[in-house]
């Protein structure tokens, strides 16, 4: 009972973590000094959506970014991006092991932090893992601003161009979605430099720290002629992003190929579907107008953006592995083996049962944000009344928050003060995780010591 209450307790803590800096980011974003001259007051329901989308690192707006907010907002939005990026938990437990390293080390339930925020694959000591956590994510990011003034000093003064590259290089790592312009990143959709650039933030932010000081161990490993292997989870991982990324590219390729959205050119074509593939798995920039899409690659969005990235990294979504061991459950029983198996090794029962409950929570969530977006923006019309593919609509809306992507129709600044509560609301659940959310609100369950007794039922 006692380990139930001390994960109770645990999931509250993730939870009111990121309600408390979602308030105070929504407090600073309501003040005027947040708004820009000229500009609208921004509404109480409007800063807490913005906060929201910022903290969970989603990217879905109700406000214009670049014109609405001063550069005091615009600085608020990217310290919450950057918090939300980098886990709440990560960063209060970077400090306090500054203060408790030196006094014997950090307790359990802050190693449990740990591994909720970066996985149970975190074997290093926290400070040292923490330390160099957040020292990759800044020399990421500062090699994205380097490479993203080239093109914005090209454009604008030192100054403006300088603000311009940290915003979108640490909202692009943090695979945010959040940028200065009010058309994304179409006016950039032919450049070579900001596309590669943003693309590549997306990626190593996607992956997580741990797959990628995984494969630097491996490099330097294989450069001095060791014998050393990637783990699983990162061979997983690397895997399963790279599938996912070459065949949504291929798909959108050949279902957009002289459509309204992408246009006839091959070069310009394969470009923007390759960046639609990336960005679709949590990262919410876009370089074509989602609105003009196929339906055939919305739905093909919508899968992208469900998996999403991969565990301990700034993506969100049901994450790359729970695709890849759901595969693989799926697999095995095909092939009548026992056990679940993949890349030549036998996953735990363990973790496939997470796997599948991961799942459920998030097409349960789907279903339920879906049926009351129909609510609050549909509500009693006739079915033949409204709007062509509302639903649909709906359905890509409440994916993209969920999946923490950003990634719109359109219909977000349309929503209504209930559709803005309840997208605010699945970006948060799809941040901490449904399993991590229910926990904190159901509280914590002991193990049983009996067993019902077992009676077959017709499946099928």
């Amino acid at each position: 009972m006692a380990a139930a209450v001390n994960e109770y307790s645990l999931s509250r803590l993730v939870v009111f973590s990121f309600i408390l800096v979602i308030l105070v980011g929504a407090f600073l974003l309501y003040l005027p000094l947040s708004v820009a001259p000229g500009q609208d007051p921004v509404s109480w329901i409007d800063a807490l959506f913005t906060s929201a989308s910022a903290v969970c690192v989603t990217g879905l707006t109700v406000r214009d970014t670049g014109t609405t907010f001063s550069g005091f907002g615009q600085g608020v939005i990217l310290g919450l991006i950057q918090v939300g990026g980098l886990g709440f938990l990560t960063l209060s437990t970077f400090f306090i092991t500054r203060f408790q390293g030196r006094r014997g080390g950090v307790s359990l339930p802050h190693r449990h932090l740990l591994e909720i925020s970066h996985g149970s694959l975190a074997t290093a000591p926290p400070g040292q893992l923490l330390k160099a956590i957040l020292l990759f994510t800044v020399v990421v990011e500062m090699m994205g601003v380097v490479l993203l003034f080239l093109r914005f000093s090209e454009k604008y003064d030192v100054v403006d161009a300088g603000w311009m590259a940290l915003f979108h290089a640490i909202s692009a790592f943090c695979n945010a979605g959040f940028g200065l312009y009010s058309d994304s990143l179409m006016g950039y959709r032919g450049d070579g430099l900001i596309n590669g650039t943003v693309m590549g933030l997306i990626v190593l932010g996607g992956l997580g720290f741990l797959v990628v000081a995984d494969v630097g161990l491996w490099v330097r490993a294989t450069v001095r002629r060791q014998r050393t292997a990637l783990s699983l989870h990162s061979r997983m991982v690397l895997r399963t992003t790279a599938l996912l990324i070459v065949l949504g590219a291929l798909l959108f390729l050949i279902l957009e190929w002289g459509g309204t959205a992408m246009g006839q050119r091959p070069g310009a074509v394969l470009l923007e579907s390759l960046f639609l593939s990336v960005t679709s798995r949590t990262a919410g920039f876009n370089t074509t107008d989602t609105a003009l899409l196929t339906g055939p690659t919305l739905f093909i969005v919508i899968l992208l953006m469900a998996i999403g990235g991969s565990p301990g990294s700034t993506a969100g979504g049901m994450k790359t592995t729970t695709a890849a061991v759901c595969y693989a459950l799926l697999s095995s029983k095909a092939r009548n083996r026992p056990r679940v198996e993949i890349l030549a090794r036998t996953i735990p029962d363990e973790i496939v049962n997470k796997a599948i409950l991961v799942v459920t929570g998030y097409v349960l969530s789907i279903v339920l944000g879906v049926l009351l977006l129909q609510i609050t923006e549909a509500g009693q019309q006739a079915f033949s009344k409204t709007e062509g593919n509302l639903f649909l609509a709906h359905l890509f809306e409440t994916v993209s928050a969920l999946g923490t992507v950003g990634l719109s129709t359109g219909v977000t600044p349309t929503l209504t003060t209930g559709g803005k509560l309840i997208i605010t609301l699945l970006m948060f659940v799809g941040r901490v995780g449904p399993l991590l959310a229910a926990s904190a609100v159901i509280g914590g369950v002991s193990k049983i010591q009996y067993a019902y007794a077992e009676e077959n039922v017709n499946i099928g």
